[in-house]
């Protein structure tokens, strides 16, 4: 599997935004796909992307996103490739707060096989293609047509590949941001890519 590079560039950090629009639980398709502790697990997820987006406690959550999304697109038009600005070292802590089963409802690791001078096969975190988030994915799809090509080119390539990350870095908009079920994807699609750049683990 191909490791993915970013230009390191330092992005948006801190504290964030009002529960009242942070509350995963109150989406009911979220709360059809998901268990309580799923969803108790997915919201540690959603707050921990959140507050490192987020540049102040004032800031509205929609606002974050918005910047956020807005700086990516940005760092793709001027040099191709893109930072997410997220805190790996954290994100890894936030791993350990997360049961093990929800984990793989979301994520799975594989294989990052050898490459140029690269010798070692690497653990590679992608999206588990059999877990929940995939079929949270496609129903998010039949409400957003954005999502739905987002979640077809994911069941074509069973993997995160570069039509989703292109799309969702470009065209952002279309996905509309202010809808809570759009921000947890964001915060997931993010994470994910976070951890392909950083992550440097023999398989």
């Amino acid at each position: 599997m191909k490791k993915i590079t970013y230009i390191i560039i330092p992005l948006l950090i801190s504290s964030c935004a009002s529960k009242s629009t942070n509350d995963l639980k109150t989406d009911v398709l979220i709360k059809k796909i998901f268990s309580k502790n799923e969803i108790d697990d997915l919201q540690k997820v959603f707050d921990f992307f959140n507050n490192e987006i987020c540049n102040s406690n004032n800031q509205k959550l929609n606002e974050c996103y918005n910047n956020y999304c807005l700086e990516i697109r940005s760092q793709i038009e001027k040099n191709v490739v893109f930072n997410t600005g997220l805190n790996f070292e954290k994100q890894k802590k936030l791993y350990e707060k997360l049961r093990n089963s929800t984990f793989k409802e979301i994520w799975s690791f594989q294989q990052s096989l050898p490459i140029r001078e690269r010798k070692d096969t690497l653990k590679y975190l992608g999206l588990n293609y059999n877990g929940k988030y995939r079929k949270f994915l496609n129903e998010s799809g039949n409400e957003n047509k954005a999502i739905k090509n987002y979640a077809q080119a994911f069941n074509v390539n069973a993997d995160l590949g570069p039509s989703m990350i292109a799309e969702l870095g470009m065209n952002y908009k279309t996905f509309n941001t202010q809808d809570l079920k759009t921000k947890l994807i964001i915060a997931i699609h993010y994470l994910t890519l976070n951890d392909q750049n950083w992550r440097n683990e023999k398989y």
